[in-house]
Order: structure tokens, then C-alpha cells, then sequence
């Protein structure tokens, strides 16, 4: 008898309890398992030091590309250095061409489209280096108004004195 009562003692407890119960446990064991894992594995314990060493990655080596070789070059008008050919001055038809001598010898360009919605473009370019002006599609400039209806198509590429596009 009394071995049923305390069977049935146990079973009385009100379900709060056992909530209670499971939460300590979960609380217990999360905690165990957070300092096991996290503590031990130095994981949010860093040092100042340990957080701003740098990891050695390799630095991937930029490809070179002939600028001869690139889909770009059959559209390609020299602008810079040199005089402007009258095929560089149709395909820019629209652009305003500045240039300003820096201090290190090189030579910074200003492209700055008539178009208010297009964006001004800016190109260093060292000595011996050339500026190449890329139209791909010369039907929609007119150099004789000195305008262009789709300013999309215009970009400027560097190219090094071995003829490599510098990046």
C-alpha cells in the first residue's frame, strides 16, 4: 500500500513542476554544451590580437590581356596619346575630351557626356600608356552636332606600352 502511494504521489505533481523541471535540465545541459564548444574552441573568447591578424591568402594574379585580343578592339579609337584621328572625333561625337598634366608625369582625362543622364568618365593614363575611346555602334553619332543618341555604348579602355588593358 504504501508503495502505491508513493507511485501515485509522483504522478500527482502539478504540470508546472514539470516544466520547471525540464527547463532547469535544458538550461543545465544548454549551458554545458555552449561552454564545451564555444569556451574551449576559442571561439568568442579572442584576444584583441587573434582578431586582427590577418590570414595569408593567396592573392589571385590578375590576367593580362592583349588589348589586340579583346572583343573590344575592333571598336577602338585611339584618343590618347597622339593627335585625334577623324574617325576618334565621330565616335566621340557627344563627349566633351579634357586633359590635365598631373604631377607624377602622367596625364589624367576627363570624358564628360552632353547627356545629363550619363556619367562623366575619368582616366589616368602614365607615360607611354594609351587611351583607347570604344564605340560600338557608330550609326548613332553625329560628329557634324557633335551628339550621340545612345551614350551605352561609349567607354574608354587603358592600355599599357606592351599593349596589355591595364585594369
Amino acid at each position: 500500500m504504501e508503495e502505491e502511494r508513493k507511485q501515485n504521489d509522483y504522478a500527482k505533481r502539478p504540470l508546472w513542476q514539470w516544466l520547471v523541471l525540464y527547463a532547469v535540465i535544458a538550461v543545465v545541459i544548454y549551458g554545458a554544451v555552449y561552454f564545451v564548444l564555444i569556451k574551449h574552441q576559442g571561439g568568442y573568447n579572442m584576444t584583441a590580437s587573434q582578431a586582427t591578424k590577418p590570414t595569408m591568402m593567396p592573392q589571385p594574379t590578375p590576367m593580362l590581356q592583349k588589348f589586340s585580343d579583346s572583343s573590344d578592339f575592333q571598336y577602338a579609337y585611339k584618343i590618347f596619346s597622339g593627335a585625334l584621328s577623324d574617325q576618334a572625333k565621330q565616335a566621340m561625337a557627344g563627349f566633351a575630351f579634357t586633359t590635365k598634366a598631373m604631377s607624377d608625369g602622367s596625364t589624367q582625362i576627363t570624358l564628360t557626356s552632353q547627356n545629363q543622364f550619363y556619367k562623366t568618365q575619368q582616366y589616368v593614363v602614365k607615360p607611354g600608356y594609351s587611351l583607347y575611346f570604344i564605340e560600338r555602334m557608330m550609326g548613332d553619332d553625329d560628329a557634324t552636332n557633335d551628339t550621340d543618341a545612345k551614350f551605352t555604348d561609349d567607354s574608354a579602355i587603358v592600355v599599357d606600352p606592351q599593349g596589355y588593358i591595364v585594369k
